[in-house]
């Protein structure tokens, strides 16, 4: 593992990391954005008691075990003071709808999609470009402790697409970190252009 680390100072205080405020929309697309999370934490529920999310991002496999509402809660308060949380939102019927959520963080940015219609489209690759050049822009060199489960692999294809390098493993993780500063971090018109 390389020595290289960010320092992690919760985002959203006064002395925090980021010499912005949080914007409230962050346009990918003209049909996908991300909208800053506003405390409606319940939206989150029944995307994380899909199996392939609990499984995939929380490494939840036991069903006694499947998040709960306070779970969804602990886990969004968590994320809004140690970062940016967003909504990931499609538009859809002449309106923008939530499908997911992704948080901007210099380490181990979380990303969901909460449901299938929405996964393996091109979706997570434009929001992880999007939080890659949020925190390059910001002056994070780098995005280190990414944390990706083993069976994980369409998520290993993502980051490693990305430029994201292994740099150790355990028996059920794999981790990874990106050098911003050369990597994959604007989405070309074309994979613009297949979002929509």
């Amino acid at each position: 593992m390389t020595s290289c680390k960010v320092e992690v100072i919760p985002m959203n205080t006064p002395n925090g990391a980021f010499p912005a405020a949080q914007p409230e929309l962050i346009p990918i697309t003209p049909a996908l954005r991300l909208r800053k999370y506003d405390g409606h934490y319940a939206l989150f529920l029944p995307g994380y008691q899909d199996p392939v999310v609990y499984q995939n991002s929380e490494g939840i496999f036991d069903e006694a075990d499947i998040p709960t509402l306070s779970y969804v809660k602990r886990m969004c308060e968590y994320l809004s003071i140690h970062g940016e949380l967003y909504y990931i939102e499609v538009l859809e019927d002449g309106g923008f709808r939530p499908v997911g959520d992704v948080t901007v963080k210099p380490e181990n940015p979380p990303i969901a999609i909460w449901q299938a219609a929405y996964r393996g489209r091109g979706i997570g690759r434009l929001v992880m470009q999007t939080v890659m050049a949020r925190l390059h822009a910001l002056g994070f060199p780098r995005i280190t402790g990414t944390t990706v489960y083993r069976w994980n692999t369409a998520s290993q294809k993502l980051h490693e697409s990305l430029g994201f390098v292994k740099t150790a493993e355990s028996e059920t993780e794999l981790f990874y970190e990106c050098d911003l500063s050369g990597s994959l971090i604007n989405p070309s018109s074309k994979e613009s252009e297949a979002s929509q």
